[in-house]
């Protein structure tokens, strides 16, 4: 907590940040003084917020940086002397971080104050660079390198000069040799207008040797609300200067009303990973799965993987990653065999607030039944952007389509099953709020597919509500 540093280093700042608000007070223009239409504000608001910086300052002064933020946070947005001084603030405490023998917990809870300092200014305003650059040295410091060199690269995409480039290039190298353990994770809750992807057709025309006769589907839409849960962890073990052992594993579990439409993965992973050059590199790992679906154990997977990342220029990240997996089903066995998955994808940083994704991908499976054999072909585009007040919104569309390699259905056409799928959905996440160090997401999506084949088409739409994490 903010409220952990010791009241004698906020004192030996005092003199630093009253300082930094004679400053404040005297050369930057308030951003409030003026009404939008131009016009003089009136005399009490300008005094309210003279007295609230005032106040705050004093608050700083005597260590109580909760207090003083949470005062400054509102004004942020529309008075530059809040943003001045809570970057002083930042500032301050991340230079007192560096004292030579300083102990660690304060040190740490001198990076927390420096940390929450610039987030607040980066709710307001997203588009500082300066401020972003200083957010990412303190998470650095801090040891949370996977937030560190999420806003290092935001940086490289905005209009810096070169000395900033190299040095920045100089923490993401050590940032990437560094690299010991990483982790994610979240809980949500999902609500589900169609959780076990059922046809929308309620009754169809199927022809039979006796004419054509209508059918109705065995299972109609289910609507629900599930509770999920994901996570995982790695460990990187070096073996040379550019050779790295991995370990790791991950949960999933998605878990309704009732067992039918629960499920779970548990899988781990272990491999290589070789630093081939300054923003390339590359591994291959082995993996198993088990999968459950309801309450038993549908079916388990053992294969391995390739991941392959390639930095071009300052903005721009190259993933290639392919996989094969050996799938053996419990109770099914006319579907075991093998699932081959390449996908190509781009990750382009427009600004240091807007960041644009897109891949192709492509999947064969290969069961032992020659009816369920298939060939995927896939495209997704996204974006996400960093908005004032603290959110961030994110958009993608997706277009599946899969073909099967035997008739085998019965299809309206008479010819191989074909399938379309496609989906939109939206996100938007407010990141400066953290609760436990998650923060809240609000995710609405709606996807349908249109197949020849009888009773597979679907529709659904559906939301999440989750914390998540990277850390």
């Amino acid at each position: 907590m903010l409220g952990t540093v010791h009241k004698g280093v906020g004192v030996s700042l005092a003199s630093f940040l009253f300082g930094a608000l004679l400053t404040v007070l005297l050369v930057v223009p308030a951003g409030s003084a003026h009404g939008q239409d131009g016009a003089p504000a009136t005399q009490p608001a300008a005094v309210s917020a003279d007295a609230l910086i005032g106040t705050a300052a004093a608050l700083l002064g005597e260590g109580r940086w909760e207090e003083a933020f949470d005062i400054l946070r509102p004004l942020t947005a529309r008075d530059a002397r809040a943003g001045n001084l809570l970057f002083e603030a930042g500032m301050a405490t991340l230079g007192a971080a560096h004292r030579p023998g300083i102990g660690e917990a304060e040190r740490d809870a001198l990076l927390d104050v420096s940390i929450a300092a610039f987030q607040a200014i980066l709710a307001a305003s997203p588009d500082q660079t300066r401020v972003r650059l200083e957010l990412a040295r303190a998470f650095f410091l801090k040891g949370q390198d996977g937030l560190a060199r999420r806003h290092f690269q935001r940086v490289l995409a905005g209009d810096v000069p070169a000395p900033v480039v190299a040095n920045v290039n100089r923490f993401l190298a050590e940032i990437r040799a560094r690299r010991r353990w990483s982790a994610y994770g979240g809980i949500g809750l999902a609500p589900d207008t169609n959780i076990g992807a059922a046809p929308a057709q309620r009754a169809q025309l199927v022809d039979t040797p006796f004419g054509r006769l209508p059918f109705t589907p065995d299972e109609s839409p289910t609507s629900g609300v599930g509770v999920l849960l994901w996570g995982g962890w790695e460990y990187e073990r070096p073996l040379d200067e550019r050779t790295r052992l991995r370990f790791g594993s991950n949960v999933s579990r998605r878990e309704y009303a009732g067992s039918r439409f629960d499920r779970m993965t548990l899988g781990v992973q272990a491999g290589p990973r070789r630093l081939i050059a300054p923003g390339t590199e590359a591994s291959l790992l082995a993996t198993a799965s088990r999968h459950w679906q309801g309450s038993s154990v549908s079916h388990d997977e053992l294969g391995i993987r390739f991941e392959g990342r390639h930095s071009r220029g300052r903005r721009t990240l190259l993933n290639l990653d392919g996989s094969w997996r050996e799938r053996s089903w419990k109770e099914d066995p006319d579907r075991d065999g093998p699932v081959v998955n390449l996908s190509f994808g781009a990750r382009y940083q427009v600004s240091p607030v807007l960041v644009l994704n897109a891949s192709v991908f492509g999947e064969r499976d290969r069961p032992d039944q020659a009816t369920r054999r298939t060939r995927t072909l896939g495209l997704s585009l996204g974006l996400s952007r960093d908005l004032p007040r603290g959110f961030t919104i994110g958009l993608e569309a997706s277009l599946n389509r899969t073909r099967y390699d035997e008739i085998g259905f019965q299809t309206l056409d008479g010819g191989r099953r074909k399938d379309r799928t496609g989906g939109l959905s939206m996100n938007l996440t407010k990141r400066d709020l953290t609760i436990g160090g998650f923060s809240p997401r609000l995710t609405l999506g709606h996807s349908t597919r249109d197949s020849n084949a009888v009773f597979q088409d679907y529709e659904r739409t559906y939301g999440e509500i989750s914390f998540v994490r990277q850390f």
